[in-house]
C-alpha cells in the first residue's frame, strides 16, 4: 500500500464557503456580512491506496502516516496554540483544562437533556495537541506576540466569544454542521490561524484558515521528506477531490532521472486519463428499408 499527505492552497470567502466532505460534514448556515474580507484556507489530508486508480483508497489525514497533531504542531511554527472543545463529554475533559464550564446541552432533534463540557487547553507541543484531540477539541487557534490568546491569567473574553460564535449552533446529525464560517472572520482578528478539524471520508482531516497565505508547501514536504509517503499537491480540498486524477497530473510532472521511478503502481486496468475518460459517440445506424 502507498501513504500519500495531500494538500490544497486556495482563497476562501466566508460568505460563500463552498462544499466540505459530501455526506459527511456541512457548514452551519451563516448569516451574510457586508464586503467580507478573502481568507486563505489550506486544507491538509492524506489516503492510503495499492495503485494509481485509488479505488481502495482510505482518505483522511492519518492514512498519510502522520497525526493530526503531528501536522499541527509543525504548522503552527512554535507559537501558541489554544485548544477548543465546544461539546465534551464530562469524562474525556483533560485535568490541565482551563476555562471549563459545564452546562445542559439541549439541540433540536437530539437528546431532551444531556451534560456537556465547554473547555480549552494550553497546547505546548504535539502531546498536548494530541491529548486535547482525543478529548473532543476540533478547534485550535495560533497566536502571536500581536495576538495574545491570554488576558492575565485567563483567555481574552473576546476571543471566547469569537470561538462560541464559530461552534455555538452545532446541529446534530448527519452529515455534521460543526463550524459557522463567517465566524472565522472576527476569530482571525484576535489570531494569527484557525485550525478546524474537518471530516474525509474515512477520518478527519485539517483546515488551516489565515489571513494571508501561509505559504505551508515547504512544511508539508518536509514533514515526509525522507519517508515513503508520497507528497500530493491538489487544486481544490482533498476531501472534494479525486485521488487518481491527483495522482495522473503528478506523473505526468515527474521526474524519473532526478526522481527515479514513479513510487504508486499503475492500475491493471488504468488509472485516471483523459484519453480514457473521453466517449466516442457512436452514429446511430441508419434505418434499413
Amino acid at each position: 500500500m502507498v501513504n500519500a499527505l495531500g494538500w490544497s492552497s486556495d482563497v476562501f470567502l466566508p460568505t460563500e464557503p463552498g462544499r466540505l466532505c459530501r455526506g459527511r460534514e456541512r457548514w452551519i448556515e451563516s448569516y451574510q456580512v457586508e464586503d467580507p474580507p478573502q481568507l486563505h484556507r489550506v486544507v491538509v489530508s492524506g489516503a492510503e491506496f495499492s495503485d494509481d486508480s485509488a479505488r481502495d483508497a482510505r482518505r483522511g489525514l492519518r492514512y498519510s502516516g502522520l497525526g493530526l497533531a503531528t501536522v499541527l504542531d509543525a504548522v503552527r511554527n512554535g507559537a501558541t496554540v489554544v485548544a477548543w472543545c465546544e461539546q465534551g463529554h464530562p469524562r474525556l475533559v483533560p485535568d490541565d483544562a482551563i476555562a471549563i464550564e459545564e452546562y445542559d446541552l439541549r439541540r433540536p432533534g437530539g437528546p431532551l437533556h444531556r451534560w456537556a463540557v465547554r473547555w480549552s487547553l494550553l497546547c505546548p507541543d504535539a502531546d498536548a495537541i494530541q491529548r486535547a484531540i482525543d478529548g473532543g477539541a476540533d478547534v485550535f487557534t495560533v497566536h502571536g506576540d500581536d495576538t495574545p490568546a491570554f488576558e492575565g491569567d485567563a483567555l481574552r473574553e473576546p476571543l471566547r466569544d469569537a470561538v462560541f460564535l464559530l461552534t455555538g449552533s452545532r446541529v446534530e446529525g448527519h452529515p455534521l454542521r460543526l463550524f459557522q464560517p463567517v465566524a472565522l472572520i472576527e476569530l482571525l482578528e484576535l489570531s494569527d490561524m484557525v485550525v478546524l478539524l474537518h471530516e474525509d471520508k474515512h477520518a478527519r482531516c485539517l483546515g488551516i484558515y489565515t489571513r494571508t497565505d501561509p505559504q505551508l508547501e515547504p512544511v508539508l514536504r518536509g514533514l515526509v521528506a525522507g519517508t515513503s509517503t508520497l507528497p500530493v499537491p491538489f487544486a481544490i480540498p482533498p476531501m472534494l477531490a479525486r485521488w487518481d486524477r491527483a495522482l495522473w497530473e503528478l506523473r505526468q510532472e515527474w521526474d524519473e532521472e532526478a526522481l527515479g521511478e514513479f513510487p504508486v503502481p499503475p492500475a491493471p486496468e488504468g488509472g485516471w486519463g483523459w484519453g480514457r475518460r473521453r466517449r466516442t459517440r457512436q452514429p446511430a445506424a441508419a434505418d434499413e428499408e
